[in-house]
């Protein structure tokens, strides 16, 4: 680790210390160049390293940092039971007129501004600082010649609707803060923005996830009207240290010490070893676009699945309780391997019905999210009609075969030229190459007996 990253750790640790956060004894802070920052065990640790059940971090609420923050005007008390006050930090028009998640991305650029003024600057200053873009920048803060390496992917098309909001919503915050006459409004630039964005998106926890129930209605009494916990999301200094891994079995303990989220492994470490934080089941292209990263197949886990979006009928019909549903498109799954098979982790816990090896599926639908079929067969028959079972497989097939088929095509159409040079294009190489191996086991499993995939 280099002077200066082991002074800026050393004044977080020591600064989270002071204020209640802790970490294990046989836990330390570790770089390199592949994990970057991450926690593993020491290798004074002795022959029982972590063992299962140990709060590996501990994190009080008391150091949390989000738009509550902002409406309160500082951090909120170790205290549980004491009152919060209403002391915006912003002007009424901006806080009046924003999403909540949006001023908390403000609120985090207002506490850089600040430098050493800010409560949370040892934090501040150990995450990636804004002047250096590659340490930070998720896909969609990627210079344009990046970007065109995911032309024909999922992610590429979520790229361009993220930075369409990324820009409506800058324009917008500033501009309120222009009209409000905000000293020091000029600072709040773009850049600033996006890479706000982009801390939040990699680093930050729903509350309901990590907070105490006492804790999350001291934090409900603060919230505007209309706002619930969830609308937001936190940063928490220290807790987010540890890396994902989707294999790793862990808690969020918030009821052990209702002031305090505790991250506790069920998984034993020895030492030497990283100790792991598991994000939740997304795919590599949730990773990609959330976290800057993919994880590559091994025998027992593979996450490459290519996410299909259907749009409901404009009326809203079959949107059942959902009163977004009209506009709100809906993404399903499709898998590499069969998303019965024991490796399919993410695909198996999205599925409704056929979760397990010994659930019949017909082998041209093994790579395909159950609720898609479903999804199709009622849009193509009647109640009555789906009686009809061979002349519906044939007609599922056929709708998704045209489907996967033409993202195919798209996909290496757009694969034409290709040379990575950097970091961010081989990245994206490898995504790409993930998401053709998908498309092609998905459209072999549904042409019924091929016995190669397209192209070969």
């Amino acid at each position: 680790m280099k002077a200066s990253d082991e002074e800026r750790i050393g004044d977080l640790l020591t600064w989270g210390k002071r204020h209640g956060a802790q970490l294990h004894e046989s836990v330390e802070v570790f770089h390199d160049d592949v994990a970057k920052f991450s926690l593993k065990v020491r290798e004074s640790a002795g022959q029982g390293g972590l063992q299962p059940g140990s709060a590996t971090v501990t994190c009080p609420a008391s150091l949390t940092l989000s738009f509550v923050n902002a409406v309160i005007g500082g951090p909120l008390p170790p205290d549980i039971s004491t009152d919060l006050p209403s002391n915006p930090l912003f002007p009424s028009a901006f806080m009046d007129s924003l999403p909540p998640y949006v001023i908390g991305r403000f609120f985090l650029m207002q506490q850089y501004l600040l430098g050493k003024d800010s409560f949370w600057w040892p934090y501040i200053r150990a995450l990636p600082q804004p002047e250096h873009l590659a340490s930070w920048a998720l896909p969609a803060s990627w210079p344009d010649d990046d970007i065109d390496f995911l032309e024909g992917t999922n992610a590429h098309v979520a790229i361009a609707e993220m930075q369409a909001n990324l820009r409506r919503e800058f324009k917008q915050a500033r501009k309120l803060l222009k009209e409000s006459s905000l000293p020091g409004w000029q600072a709040y630039n773009r850049v600033l923005y996006n890479w706000a964005f982009s801390i939040f998106a990699s680093r930050s926890f729903r509350p309901s996830t990590v907070l105490s129930d006492a804790r999350t209605a001291q934090v409900a009494s603060a919230l505007p009207a209309g706002c619930d916990a969830d609308d937001f999301s936190v940063l928490m200094p220290v807790f987010d240290i540890a890396n994902h891994s989707p294999t790793s079995d862990v808690v969020w303990d918030s009821t052990s010490d209702p002031a305090c989220c505790q991250l506790r492994s069920r998984d034993a470490y020895l030492p030497g070893q990283q100790v792991f934080n598991n994000y939740g089941m997304k795919t590599n292209s949730e990773l990609l676009l959330g976290y800057g990263f993919v994880i590559d197949e091994t025998e027992a886990l593979h996450n490459d699945y290519i996410h299909v979006r259907k749009r409901m009928p404009e009326d809203g019909s079959g949107a059942g309780d959902n009163p977004g549903a009209g506009t709100k498109p809906t993404e399903f799954l499709i898998s590499l391997r069969p998303l019965t098979d024991p490796s399919s982790r993410v695909g198996r816990s999205r599925q409704r019905v056929a979760r397990s090896d010994d659930f019949p599926v017909l082998p041209e639908f093994s790579h395909v999210e159950d609720s898609l079929i479903w999804d199709l067969a009622a849009a193509q028959t009647s109640a009555d009609e789906r009686q009809t079972l061979a002349e519906l497989v044939a007609a599922i097939k056929g709708a998704l075969l045209a489907k996967l088929g033409f993202d195919y095509e798209k996909l290496k159409a757009s694969e034409e030229g290709l040379h990575p040079e950097n970091r961010n294009q081989e990245l994206a190489m490898r995504y790409r190459k993930q998401c053709e191996r998908v498309l092609e086991r998905a459209i072999e499993s549904l042409s019924s007996g091929a016995t190669s995939a397209p192209g070969q």
